[in-house]
């Protein structure tokens, strides 16, 4: 008893000269409790999504975790009066307090800095920033305990020096951290990164963090809250697909048998992988049978075992099937290309008197950041629009902010959302009118009007009509990168170059010949109507023109916003399927980025770049008269064409850079007649797909760092054992927080051409890159370091030191992709392991060798990063120092 008593006499010492607690210590009984009090350090400056390079400038004293509070000491930072900040004092509000749990919630702010005139010379760059906050956590226990830990709007944190990268941005709470904590006093340091695009442009500028820790007494925990299910239609399930989160809280792996309920009407999906790593999140996707219609209440249970055990447990799930009318707005589920379960909200067709016979087109609704679809005001805003000829679908994206603003990820879900149209047909026995799936009417407000231009920009051929509504152009437009900590020209194109799939300012000449009509508020203060002004100008530059309407004293969002009388007028104008697609001009081009989000223009898709490093172009003049194609290419080096839609416009013919006409096939045999430029410039003509071989890079590899997120199921993380599954369990969690992504792990490296999907091997040492062919540009050689072989054919090579790291992507077969994140030590696979995607406008390029310095500098401690072009060579615009 004298131990405890003495025990609990230290941990009031330690609070009461560091941080004091929340309430009195009580002896007796269990809990755990957070700092009223936290000590904060800063600000100093950060750029736009910049804090994933590392970027601290504290680093460079050892790093947060070594200071010490101290009221007179001062740090350089270009935010502070006479260039110096200091700590301050933040205290925190108690939102809720168990004995199982505590939560607070802290606004963190500098009112010693001038933001406004700051914000007067840089604009929004100058409202972000950087701070470091410490408090503690107490666990008041007899024996260690399992906690969990969430922590809004943070990305980084450390626990008794322990670093975790990735937190939660968002504020998802999908996949928060599990740790074992000892009794007694926890120190917690946060980073605090404040980013206009998450947490607004207002002045002064205000970081508000939630922490939440509570106690953890099951193996597997089942969020029963967050499951993913359809709705029942007039007594049908409008789909039969489900999903639920799970979390390994224990020390053992888990695998889960199945699930048990009578007659079955609850099954594992197939295909699905059933082991959780330790303190790994997942979601577990099952089938629905068919559900009595006057039962709206159901349960299943989850069968597993824990570790070597062959003993099976069980949990209970129990939720609610919700009831609608086959007409009103409700919810079917569907598989991301990812294999997860994802959801759309759909309203069918309230047209009368058409049959299956009749076709009508897509109208699709991008919701903005922070939404989720089956929010009320996602679900119903365009209810008081009747007799839409279409059907309308308001897809999720995967999470509220749209996985990734609606790009690759986030993109590829609208797809399968449109894809999974016929099945709902069937399943709900419809008699209306049928879906043509590759025709849409894209409207969306806010980051979901970003998410129109995105459409149109990537997939031009599929848009009859577009409507971006209060759309920023850009995510480089939103929030300029100027506050980057100042690196070579050189490397900074390599950045911009990874983010330039998202700069639709520089694809408006795909837009031609699409009606776009433009709508925005003109006080707008979320997404200043500038954008909107800005593109407006550029569609007119280009030739196009757009409707453009500007909505005097409205701001960002307004009830009502998406169905004003510009914007019915719109949905009015959407005519039956085919009926009036867009007039495809005489002169016309196709602009692309080396991107597997590319669709056709025309029927023209370039698949293919000479240099990854530019845009590709391809200009088109149609010659009506005598059927040909005069097509003028510009770091063009293989593109097809589709024959039903050359047929369909009756081409005959097409000349190339001033070759002879090339007559097209009309040959059943191929829907694609692919063109090929030789090292000469000489075009020739191919049939088949023999090219795509795992030399070749093409289709969904195409891309920066991000094309990983382009996988056909889920991303497998293979770790290389213990001393490398706490960076793979990183890697998952924060796939899983941020995409909702499904990663299975496995504790071995090796070639498993048997899996459909993309793979993250995760290692660290010396010993030679698994997987990798003797042509590969990139390898570990153990006597001369990380080495890369450029465009000339030099070999450079970066002799191992403590704290280097890699990432790179690498051919698999089958169109597939493998990320390896690789560290020559513990701080070198922390450093690389950070840049696996994760937010939107980081800048990862093909592949990035990181140093030390990126702790402190950022990007520009980068030591290489760049491009694998078409035949998996780096590209010549590639940076290596």
């Amino acid at each position: 008893m004298n131990r405890v008593l003495k025990g609990i006499a230290w941990l009031q010492t330690v609070f009461s000269s560091h941080s004091p607690p929340c309430r009195d210590h009580v002896i007796g009984h269990e809990y755990m409790d957070l700092s009223i009090q936290w000590q904060v350090l800063g600000p100093f400056p950060i750029g736009t999504r910049e804090a994933t390079w590392g970027a601290d400038p504290l680093t460079r004293l050892g790093g947060f975790p070594k200071l010490l509070y101290n009221q007179t000491s001062k740090y350089y930072s270009s935010l502070g009066i006479n260039g110096t900040v200091g700590w301050t004092l933040h205290e925190a509000e108690t939102l809720s307090k168990t004995e199982d749990s505590v939560e607070v919630a802290v606004t963190f702010d500098f009112p010693q800095v001038d933001w406004t005139f700051l914000q007067s010379i840089y604009g929004w760059a100058a409202l972000q920033f950087q701070a470091w906050a410490r408090g503690d956590l107490l666990i008041n226990a007899s024996d260690p305990r399992t906690v969990v830990l969430y922590t809004d709007n943070v990305l980084e944190f450390l626990v008794d020096g322990e670093p975790y990268f990735g937190g939660d941005f968002y504020a998802y709470r999908r996949a928060p951290l599990l740790l074992r904590l000892s009794p007694g006093a926890h120190r917690i340091d946060v980073r605090l990164v404040r980013d206009v695009r998450a947490m607004g442009g207002m002045t002064p500028p205000l970081i508000h963090s939630k922490i939440k820790a509570e106690f953890s007494t099951e193996q597997l925990v089942v969020l029963s809250d967050k499951i993913i299910l359809p709705e029942m239609v007039d007594g049908v399930l409008a789909s039969h697909l489900g999903s639920v989160p799970i979390r390994n809280d224990g020390d053992d792996w888990i695998e889960i048998l199945g699930l048990e309920c009578p007659e079955n009407l609850f099954v594992l999906a197939p295909n699905t992988h059933r082991r959780l790593a330790p303190g790994q999140s997942r979601p577990l996707n099952f089938q629905i049978g068919t559900l009595d219609a006057t039962n709206e209440r159901f349960s299943f249970v989850i069968n597993f075992t824990v570790g070597e055990s062959s003993l099976s447990r069980s949990h209970v799930v129990s939720s609610i099937i919700t009831k609608r009318m086959l007409l009103e707005p409700h919810k079917y589920t569907f598989f991301h290309p990812s294999g997860i379960v994802s959801y759309a909200i759909l309203q069918a067709p309230k047209v009368l008197n058409m049959t299956l016979s009749d076709k009508l087109p897509i109208l699709l609704n991008l919701h903005g950041a922070g939404l989720e679809a089956d929010s009320h005001q996602v679900r119903h805003m365009l209810d008081s629009v009747t007799n839409l000829r279409a059907w309308t679908i308001f897809p999720t994206g995967v999470t509220p902010w749209s996985g990734d603003d609606w790009h690759t990820w986030g993109f590829a879900d609208v797809q399968a959302a449109i894809a999974a149209l016929p099945l709902w047909i069937e399943e709900v026995g419809w008699t209306g009118p049928s879906a043509v799936l590759d025709e849409w009417y894209v409207t969306g407000h806010s980051n979901g009007g970003q998410g129109t231009w995105f459409a149109l920009s990537h997939q031009p051929d599929m848009v009859m009509a577009a409507a971006p509504v209060s759309g920023y152009s850009s995510i480089q437009a939103y929030v300029p990168y100027q506050f980057w900590t100042e690196m070579e020209p050189g490397l900074m194109a390599v950045l911009q170059t990874s983010l330039v799939s998202y700069r639709h300012e520089l694809f408006i000449d795909n837009f031609a010949g699409i009606p776009i009509l433009q709508q925005h508020g003109g006080h707008d203060d979320n997404v200043p109507v500038y954008h909107s002004r800005r593109l407006r100008q550029l569609i007119d530059g280009s030739g196009w023109s757009s409707k453009y309407v500007e909505l005097s004293g409205k701001g960002h969002w307004f009830e009502g916003i998406m169905t004003t009388e510009p914007m019915c007028q719109f949905y009015d104008d959407i005519p039956a399927a085919g009926a009036s697609k867009p007039i495809l001009p005489d002169n016309f081009s196709i602009v692309t980025p080396s991107s597997g989000d590319m669709g056709t223009r025309g029927g023209i898709q370039i698949d293919q770049l000479v240099s990854p490093d530019q845009l590709g172009r391809i200009n088109v003049v149609q010659n009506k008269k005598s059927g040909t194609w005069s097509l003028r290419t510009s770091n063009v080096r293989r593109f097809h064409v589709s024959r039903s839609e050359f047929q369909a416009r009756s081409t005959q013919a097409i000349e190339i850079d001033g070759s002879h006409p090339i007559l097209l096939s009309h040959s059943r045999a191929s829907e694609q007649q692919s063109f090929v430029q030789s090292s000469t410039g000489s075009w020739s003509v191919t049939q088949d797909d023999h090219w795509k071989s795992l030399s070749q890079r093409y289709g969904s590899q195409l891309g920066a760092l991000d094309a990983i997120l382009r996988t056909k199921g889920p991303l497998l993380i293979q770790s290389e054992g213990s001393d490398t599954l706490r960076t793979a369990l990183q890697i998952s969690r924060n796939l899983y927080q941020y995409f909702a992504a499904d990663c299975p792990i496995t504790e071995s490296i090796g070639t498993d051409d048997t899996f459909p999907s993309n793979v993250i091997s995760v290692f660290q040492g010396t010993h030679k890159l698994p997987n990798t062919a003797s042509t590969f540009p990139v390898d570990i050689d153990a006597a001369d370091g990380f080495c890369i072989r450029d465009s000339t054919g030099r070999r450079k090579c970066y002799p191992f030191t403590a704290g280097l790291g890699a990432l790179f992507l690498h051919p698999l077969p089958a169109e597939r992709l493998q990320l390896v994140v690789w560290g020559y030590d513990e701080a070198g696979l922390r450093s690389s392991s950070r840049l696996v995607p994760m937010l939107t406008g980081v800048g990862q390029a093909d592949f990035i060798v990181t140093s030390p310095e990126c702790s402190w500098k950022g990007a520009a401690g980068v030591l290489a990063a760049g491009f694998f072009d078409s035949s998996w060579n780096v590209s010549t615009g590639s940076y290596m120092k």
